[in-house]
């Protein structure tokens, strides 16, 4: 494969020179298409599948479920729309934040990003050591002991920390090939998976409510999806050349993402039906194995841990910059060992000590979405502006927000006292939080009076 020229500041299969500085002119280089593929590969997961049969699991219709995933997905143009400071002043998505939230108020957000990133990076891990313990043991009849759970987590994590480690010209490059290569494999596994739907109960299945069935479906969808990356936007925009026009990145990154989720998404609500325990079950990898040929079980592991841990690279990589924005004063490409030794140290627990332990770390992950969800009404606001308002203004509107934000989630290791009913079984909290936020920082933003023009 030919290796495209880049400036030396960012060079395919070497350690990326830039932090947290504005990317000048000079550097500039890429184009949309190169966006899309991030997007796509980055996405390309099978753990989707599980989020459509969620979907089924509320008792919709067809059309309804088909409609919850749409309206879900389409929260996705967030994350090309918060891509745009990047185009406009070089900057990742979390220093940028800092000229809104301040510069101290900024390492608090900056924090709570690398701790979303840093988590979702541990889950990577350890889907991807129990697929690659799974691999060994079809091709060489090894059994799940700890050595070889060990050894999984080691392919794993040399995979995934090292290609962030190299950056975003190596990051950008690799992405595209898995996308070419991977997504047509995708398409056939997931051809092979369609002989067991059931379609006539699919097709007849009744409607159901829509309060409490099709909106928490929605909310459901938005949470795993666009609210998991809204931190990062930016991170992958900011070296494309400023004459781009906007609506190509927010069209490139909202597509990239939304045609593979969509597809793995739409798989899942239509295996719901026939395979009821999908929605829930712990290891959903293994669980779909037994669902596939004997043809097609090697490719499928493979495709999975390709996908998953393509989306772990970016959120290695995104971490690595928010730990900058927090203040810590290390080269980007040394965060990368911060953030090893942390979701290789929480990896081992699951995979050695409590399994079960899972459950409760993506019930943190929830809290934590519960405080991205009033930052990004905050972000919206500040895309093409710079406001008047002081970072105080931007942070006691977040605080706001994120209190009623939590105080109307529910996750396995908490329960907001505001939790209840409808807001028991979905995400609505993330909405809650997001609007209040939105509404105290607009009306302060109104009394502070005309905005001025985002500064390059």
């Amino acid at each position: 494969m030919h290796s495209p020229q880049l400036p030396t500041s960012d060079t395919l299969w070497k350690v990326e020179k830039n932090g947290i500085n504005p990317i000048g002119p000079s550097t500039r280089h890429g184009n949309t298409r190169d966006l899309f593929w991030v997007w796509f590969a980055g996405n390309l997961s099978f753990t989707y599948i599980v989020i459509g049969a969620v979907v089924w699991s509320y008792g919709l219709s067809l059309w309804q479920s088909l409609l919850a995933l749409g309206v879900g997905l389409a929260s996705f143009v967030l994350i090309g729309y918060l891509g745009l400071p990047g185009l406009a002043t070089g900057l990742p998505t979390m220093a940028y934040s800092a000229r809104y939230f301040g510069k101290r108020g900024n390492r608090l957000m900056a924090s709570v990003s690398w701790l979303n990133m840093v988590g979702w990076e541990t889950v990577v891990l350890i889907i991807a050591s129990y697929t690659v313990a799974t691999i060994l043991h079809l091709m060489f009849g090894v059994g799940s002991s700890a050595f070889w759970l060990v050894s999984s987590l080691a392919v794993s994590g040399i995979l995934e920390l090292f290609i962030a480690f190299l950056g975003h010209a190596t990051i950008e490059y690799l992405q595209k090939w898995v996308s070419y290569i991977f997504g047509f494999l995708t398409v056939i596994i997931l051809l092979s998976l369609l002989p067991h739907v059931d379609w006539h109960a699919v097709w007849s299945h009744p409607s159901g409510p829509w309060l409490s069935g099709v909106v928490p479906a929605i909310t459901v969808v938005v949470a795993v999806s666009a609210l998991s990356w809204v931190t990062t936007a930016s991170d992958y925009t900011r070296y494309l050349p400023s004459g781009i026009a906007p609506r190509r990145i927010v069209s490139a990154a909202a597509w990239g993402a939304i045609l593979p989720t969509a597809l793995l998404m739409v798989v899942g609500l239509l295996l719901g039906q026939s395979v009821p325990l999908l929605a829930s079950a712990t290891n959903p990898v293994e669980l779909l194995l037994h669902w596939l040929p004997s043809w097609a079980q090697i490719p499928y592991l493979l495709i999975t841990l390709v996908g998953i841990l393509s989306g772990g690279v970016l959120c290695a990589y995104s971490s690595g910059l928010s730990l900058l924005a927090a203040g810590i004063k290390v080269p980007r490409s040394r965060t990368i060992f911060i953030d090893a030794v942390l979701s290789v140290a929480a990896s081992l627990y699951v995979l050695l000590v409590s399994q079960g332990f899972i459950a409760n770390f993506e019930g943190f992950l929830s809290l934590v979405a519960a405080l991205l969800a009033p930052w990004v009404a905050i972000a919206l606001f500040n895309v093409r502006t710079s406001d008047r308002l002081s970072g105080s203004a931007a942070l006691i509107s977040w605080a706001i927000g994120a209190l009623l934000g939590l105080a109307t989630t529910s996750t396995v290791i908490f329960n907001g006292p505001l939790a209840i009913g409808i807001f028991r079984t979905s995400s609505l909290g993330y909405f809650v939080g997001f609007a209040i936020t939105a509404i105290v920082y607009r009306v302060w933003m109104a009394a502070a009076g005309p905005s001025r023009a985002l500064p390059k």
